[in-house]
């Protein structure tokens, strides 16, 4: 019983140690992610500031997360990379990338021998992933939040000066008027959380802390390209063995029409391939010489 409460008690060491100085080693890095993801909703508030486009939080967001449809090679497609999510996706695999080797590097094995327990340092660096992707997604909807606001009080000055009226400050309202083609009876408000924010929360989770276990067996910016183009090659092909497809909206099986990408198999994906990286890198971890 104490050897357990010791080892928690050191985990948590461990866990708030990464908080600390991974904020304080990427502290210039949050500030890159700031003005991008500012520039992206001011983006999103001109693009749908006109009446037919939904409008409020979930009407960014849907302008920021909607991907692009399956894509058929044919000479007379035409082609347009979906910058704002793979912008956004990028930027969060920037933030995450250099942080655990960097440690490593950088403290030369001591915090692992500090830790007496390799497996809690790996487990310390995933917990920092975790709560930086949180925090990513938590700045972004904050951002989306003070969009909609500045949106939503403009809109109500043009109302007062005879312009229609736009939609409230959640957006929820467009949504129910079908202006992206999904009725009440087709998506609950349970169901637009879990598929606007939960699933690109889960593959980022995912897709960051497969970018961890890459950058401490490689290099960091080798873990970061092969993540990215990972990430970028969910474009070309609409198969859930591209955790991409699952946080594009317009690649979702209630607007595709693909049974393969829905929540059922992101929240199983998604929990397997983790459990998979995280079982490899423990036991990668602890066969490392890091002397």
């Amino acid at each position: 019983m104490m050897k357990k409460h010791l080892s928690g008690s050191r985990l948590r060491t461990l866990i708030w140690y990464d908080l600390n100085y991974g904020y304080q080693s990427t502290r210039l890095k949050w500030l890159g992610v700031v003005l991008v993801q500012a520039y992206f909703v001011i983006l999103a508030c001109q693009c749908c500031s006109a009446p037919e486009t939904p409008g409020g939080m979930l009407g960014h967001l849907s302008f920021l997360f909607r991907g692009m449809p399956e894509y058929f090679v044919s000479e007379t497609g035409k082609f347009e990379l979906p910058v704002p999510w793979l912008m956004l996706n990028a930027c969060l695999l920037f933030l995450t990338a250099s942080y655990p080797a960097e440690d490593l590097t950088r403290s030369g094995g001591q915090a692992i021998v500090r830790a007496d327990r390799r497996r809690d340092w790996l487990l310390g660096k995933a917990a920092w992933v975790a709560c930086t992707v949180a925090a990513y997604y938590l700045l972004l909807a904050a951002a989306l939040a003070l969009g909609a606001l500045v949106t939503e009080s403009a809109g109500m000055g043009d109302l007062a000066a005879g312009a229609p009226a736009r939609g409230d400050f959640l957006g929820l309202r467009d949504f129910r008027d079908g202006l992206y083609g999904i009725s009440p009876e087709t998506l609950t408000g349970w169901e637009i959380f879990l598929r606007w924010w939960v699933q690109p929360i889960l593959v980022s989770l995912t897709l960051c802390l497969t970018e961890m276990m890459l950058s401490l067996a490689l290099e960091p910016a080798m873990a970061l390209f092969l993540t990215l183009g990972y990430l970028t090659a969910s474009v070309f092909w609409a198969s859930p063995g591209f955790l991409g497809n699952f946080s594009m909206l317009l690649r979702q099986d209630f607007l595709s029409g693909n049974p393969a990408i829905c929540f059922r198999n992101c929240l199983m994906l998604c929990g397997l391939w983790n459990a998979v990286v995280l079982l490899f890198g423990m036991r990668w971890i602890r066969r490392k010489d890091i002397f």
